[in-house]
């Protein structure tokens, strides 16, 4: 089998456990754990992330077995979810990018995955002391503003470096 055909197969089944633990939290595990939040989601699903006031208001309206949820199946299921989709991702930066462009973007899922890890850490812990800072919901804030640019970045690059590299393949044909 080519290095091809193994990058491909590969990039596959990343994809396929990267869509699937997105579908199981957005069908499933959101709408259930959201519930009783009265409209506010929760704090993976802002991308500008929550001010201390809704994460306030997120926390004291969550019921407990919402909070359940979070904790005992959202949460270790956003922790296996970067083990996804860093390695797709780096796959793919490695399909769309050359070699001398490639050491820098190929660090972008790892950041990612760092800042995700991060933000799922402050949602424990928010969630676990309801009596939270200012602070607190502010660096976990922080951290999911930083994993979206990061995302957002990563699939750009991909894409558009794809594109061109499409572009520039039909080109020489």
């Amino acid at each position: 089998m080519t290095k091809k055909k193994k990058r491909a197969i590969w990039i596959i089944v990343f994809a396929v456990l990267t869509l699937g633990i997105l579908a199981v939290s957005d069908i499933w595990l959101f709408p259930a754990i959201e519930e009783t939040t009265r409209g506010i989601h929760a704090f993976d699903l802002n991308p500008l992330g929550l001010s201390f006031a809704d994460a306030n208001r997120f926390v004291s309206l969550l019921s407990e077995e919402g909070k359940k949820l979070y904790l005992a199946f959202e949460l270790p299921l956003d922790c296996v979810f970067p083990l996804c989709y860093t390695p797709l991702f780096a796959l793919l930066m490695q399909k769309a990018t050359t070699r001398k462009k490639r050491d820098f973007l190929k660090a972008l899922p790892f950041l990612l995955a760092g800042f995700d890890y991060f933000e799922n850490s402050c949602t424990a812990y928010l969630l676990t002391h309801p009596s939270f800072t200012v602070t607190a919901a502010t660096v976990a804030r922080t951290a999911t503003v930083g994993k979206n640019i990061l995302m957002y970045a990563t699939i750009a690059v991909v894409l558009v470096r794809l594109v061109q590299k499409a572009v520039h393949r039909k080109k020489r044909k």
